[in-house]
């Protein structure tokens, strides 16, 4: 059985850190009287539990007690993000609320999948901009209320890419894994199993880290990852530590957390392996999501996106079947009633054409459905895009199942 790395101080590099503001006996006094002049002022069972809610609501507004949930990664012993990223109190600004009819709940989640090109230098240069550019427009979109709750970036290997985590307004922020964490051996070392003259390491630790963030605006409550073993990638893409990061998020109103997966599969191409072994290796790499997926599942709504590198009608088959999860785009596509495409995107950019997919699928009590899709951050600095890939941004609806 293959081995799963969970999130924790010991073995992945991650660190939880919670801030909990405390209660002091002014403040319990306060609480008291609040307890009083409202709670216990409602005399029939439904009253009593309404206002239960709206006297915890007051309480929190009045005291500001927060307990905040914020990941940070570790690379060589050093924590990769400043305490800015701990902030207070996650506010639910841009949540869309459709209402609550009948005890149905509908929820909106803003959700972007964005591989940012950020190859570190040599590879790539006067990048720097780019990344400043790509911070701008969420801050810009966070002022005006349309940011999207949860970012899943690909390829921040650069180290100046991390002013999309710190300077975008996202409270909680979730980093990959680094080149130091644990990647198994396998059967063969990858610079024999491609046929690549790279060197040999009897400990392969990899030249970049995973490239992998998650940022959200709300509760971040339990992580995971998973390495690709040395023996499930292919060419080039073996410098990488690439991984599958995970982040169970606690959505206001949604009566279950909201599972999220985040990865980058080997490249096809680019890899510069051969295409026979470039296929196996992807095919590779899917079994192990498909793995970690049934471990981490407990029943919640899922929404799977990032590179997966599925361009090519072999991988993405392979890949769609295996996983068993709803492709958003051909749900939207499909179902023109129910889901809206941005008229600035192409179809074939929300299908097939294409390496950055959507996926989803129900939990036990909540349905999921795009509402909307877009492929977005087209901008061009100097002459050169943001990145060599477009954002794919898709709306979730979230409803309570009959």
């Amino acid at each position: 059985m293959r081995s799963m790395l969970f999130s924790s101080v010991s073995n992945s590099g991650v660190r939880l850190t919670r801030l909990v503001q405390q209660v002091t006996l002014p403040q319990q006094s306060q609480i008291f009287a609040l307890f009083q002049s409202s709670f216990l002022a409602k005399v029939t069972k439904w009253k009593l539990i309404a206002g239960y809610y709206v006297v915890m609501k007051r309480i929190f507004d009045a005291l500001s007690i927060s307990c905040v949930v914020a990941f940070v990664s570790v690379a060589s012993g050093a924590v990769a993000a400043d305490k800015t990223l701990l902030d207070t109190a996650v506010g639910t600004s841009g949540l869309i609320d459709a209402g609550n009819k009948g005890g149905i709940f509908i929820r909106e989640l803003r959700v972007l999948s964005y591989n940012i090109n950020g190859l570190p230098p040599p590879v790539k240069k006067g990048r720097g901009p780019h990344f400043e550019r790509i911070a701008e427009l969420l801050k810009e979109r966070r002022a005006n209320g349309t940011q999207p709750h949860v970012v899943l970036i690909q390829e921040a290997f650069d180290g100046r890419t991390k002013i999309v985590a710190e300077k975008t307004g996202y409270k909680y922020v979730l980093y990959g894994p680094g080149r130091k964490d644990t990647s198994k051996l396998g059967r063969v070392h990858w610079a024999q199993q491609t046929r690549k003259p790279y060197m040999s390491f009897s400990d392969p630790q990899k030249f970049t880290g995973s490239g992998l963030m998650i940022l959200s605006d709300f509760p971040i409550i339990e992580a995971f990852h998973k390495t690709f073993n040395s023996d499930e990638c292919a060419g080039i893409d073996c410098l990488s530590n690439k991984s599958i990061l995970f982040a169970r998020i606690q959505v206001p109103g949604v009566s279950e957390p909201v599972d999220i997966i985040n990865s980058h599969f080997n490249s096809r191409s680019a890899a510069k392996a051969p295409k026979k072994i470039s296929l196996r290796i992807h095919k590779r790499q899917a079994d192990v999501l498909k793995w970690f997926i049934e471990k981490t599942s407990v029943g919640n709504p899922l929404i799977l996106a990032g590179d997966f590198n599925t361009k090519q009608p072999a991988r993405y088959e392979y890949f769609s079947k295996l996983m068993g999860l709803r492709d958003a785009g051909e749900k939207c596509v499909a179902d023109t009633v129910t889901c809206t495409i941005s008229v600035d995107t192409k179809i074939d950019m929300v299908l097939y054409n294409t390496n950055d997919k959507h996926f989803f699928e129900n939990g036990s009590r909540v349905q999921v459905s795009p509402r909307f899709i877009e492929r977005n951050f087209d901008e061009v600095i100097n002459g050169k895009p943001l990145s060599d890939h477009l954002g794919y941004e898709v709306v979730y609806t979230f409803s309570s199942l009959p």
